[in-house]
């Protein structure tokens, strides 16, 4: 999000003060004074707090990385990596359907307000669409479910810069945080509920960071010059490329952009967001922690025991099915092989025999099935998650039963994504009034939105559409309920139709009655112009 227009986004030529700020040093200072604190923290959600594993761990598993040793002589082993499936799984469960955002009127009886306020829906869906907010919210689910915790950076408007130096406003923009600890969060108390702001960590190569940031730079006696990893030691002695450590500072109302693990101060920002532009999502609420809970947390273990002891298992068969022959006077021995078939032949005195194998594997595969069950009841879904034929072949309402235990998780969290989710629409709104000609006729100062994310199951779409045919629930909120993103724009489609006599005959409820109502209002029309009109017309 840097490329032709420098980091700040919202940056003008009043805002700038510069590195020398006394303000500036002053933020700088301060979070130098917090580095330690800050390096705990990455240190036990990277590698672990001896509790909980880091997000490391985590990602190994889910990318199939899951023996703690290395057999010797040759042992079977095979990673069975359910982590995955279940990451998947709960992914999809929530992110099947993107979610469905609309901006509601201030006064739903007022035909202007609604027209209002389709015009802030149909804004809302062309920014979210160029960022492909599907794919966002799929990747910050992924991430989430593997490492318990979830961000989306922005929204910032985004300028562009010409060759005559003049900025223009290009777009308003978010991205999901692939890497959650780059993120070190300020909470502004011990409920971690409200953000104070937060520090944006990552590594560039220096000459990317010079050309990134020439806009930051222009004008500035600041030598840019590659560090080391301070998380990561050994690379930075293994790299080729000088590398450089870049730390943001964003605050409601201020930016500062540090260079170097000594956090040299290198531009500072007055804007005025009023909010901090970072929306924090955790997987699973962890009560009394800042971080939430992975799904595949708890499923380490079994995991692991699984892949070891199903490896021994076939171990042991190998062993059980290879032949052991016994015999003497065999210095005359001699083979031949066809196929799996070996024959041997010995001389006169010589004698072999087939020894009688023994080994029973029925307690190993007892052994094994339990682990496997561990690993899907920790998971909460039940066998929904590794179908049989008796789940494939389960009726509508069996296999909603089966699936309710999934659902049940994935509504829990659903909440915390609609409220991110709105509070990204607020900042995309604030900043499209303020940067978007004529979107302040739309916005006004109205930034509320409503945002409707899928259910597991379809019974919620069923029961809305009961609730509309029972008469006790108006059409609109039963659209909004199901996850039409702009009820009124669809009933403006809806009304098209039923002009149209073969689409109004197929998609009425009742077509006879559709036609004799046609009738009637061609009856009335021919008695008020007195016959002149005739047809269907």
């Amino acid at each position: 999000y840097y490329k032709g227009m420098g980091l700040l986004a919202f940056l003008n030529q009043q805002m700038s003060v510069g590195e020398t700020n006394p303000r500036a040093a002053e933020l700088a200072k301060e979070i130098t004074a917090l580095e330690g604190t800050i390096r705990l923290d990455w240190t036990r959600r990277v590698y672990g707090d001896g509790v909980y594993s880091g997000y490391q761990t985590l990602r190994d598993f889910y990318k199939g990385k899951q023996w703690s040793f290395r057999k010797e002589g040759g042992g079977t082993m095979r990673t069975y990596n359910y982590c995955f499936t279940i990451v998947e799984n709960m992914t999809a469960f929530l992110t099947n359907e993107p979610p469905q955002i609309s901006s509601p009127p201030r006064n739903v009886t007022d035909p202007v307000e609604r027209s209002l306020a389709e015009g802030r829906t149909k804004l809302l869906d062309a920014i979210h669409e160029d960022n492909a907010l599907s794919l966002v919210f799929q990747r910050a689910v992924r991430t989430g479910s593997i490492t318990g915790d979830a961000f989306i950076f922005g929204a910032i408007p985004t300028f562009k810069t010409s060759e005559d130096g003049t900025k223009s406003f290009d777009r308003i923009r978010y991205w999901n945080i692939e890497k959650p600890e780059h993120i070190q969060v300020l909470w502004k108390d011990e409920n971690f509920s409200e953000l104070d702001g937060f520090i944006k960590k990552y590594r560039i190569s220096v000459e990317s960071a010079k050309r990134l940031f020439k806009e930051e730079l222009k004008d500035k006696k600041f030598v840019v010059q590659a560090d080391f990893d301070a998380e990561n030691p050994s690379a930075t002695q293994t790299s080729e490329v000088p590398m450089m450590t870049i730390k943001e500072l964003w605050m409601e109302n201020e930016y500062l952009l540090m260079f170097n693990n000594d956090n040299k101060p290198v531009h500072y920002v007055k804007h005025d967001f009023g909010f901090v532009p970072l929306q924090y999502i955790p997987n699973i609420h962890l009560p009394g922690e800042p971080k939430g809970t992975s799904d595949i947390e708890h499923e380490l273990d079994p995991q692991q025991e699984y892949n070891e002891r199903a490896s021994d298992l076939a171990d042991i068969i190998k062993e059980i099915a290879k032949p052991a022959y016994w015999g003497k006077n065999l210095d005359n021995l001699t083979e031949v092989r066809s196929g799996q078939i070996v024959i041997y032949q010995v001389g006169d005195d010589g004698d072999i025999q087939a020894m009688p194998k023994s080994g029973q594997t029925f307690p190993l595969e007892n052994y094994l099935n339990d682990r496997k069950n561990d690993i899907i009841a920790l998971s909460g879904l039940n066998q929904v998650l590794y179908p049989g034929n008796q789940v494939l072949q389960a009726p509508g309402r069996a296999l909603s039963g089966v699936m309710q235990g999934g659902n049940n998780k994935v509504s829990l969290r659903k909440e915390w994504w609609v409220r991110a989710f709105k509070e990204l629409n607020k900042s995309i709104l604030f900043h499209a009034e303020k940067h978007i000609p004529q979107a302040k006729l739309l916005i006004d100062g109205f930034y509320k939105t409503d945002v409707f994310v899928s259910s597991v199951l379809l019974r919620s779409v069923v029961d809305e559409i009961s609730k509309f045919q029972a008469k006790v629930q108006s059409l609109t909120t039963t659209q909004h309920n199901v996850g039409i993103s702009n009820p009124s724009e669809e009933q403006k489609l809806m009304k098209e139709e039923l002009q149209d006599e073969i689409l109004a005959t197929e998609i009425a409820k009742q077509p006879g009655l559709l036609h004799q109502i046609l009738a009637e209002r061609i009856a009335t029309m021919n008695q008020s112009t007195g016959g002149a009109v005739t047809g269907a017309g």
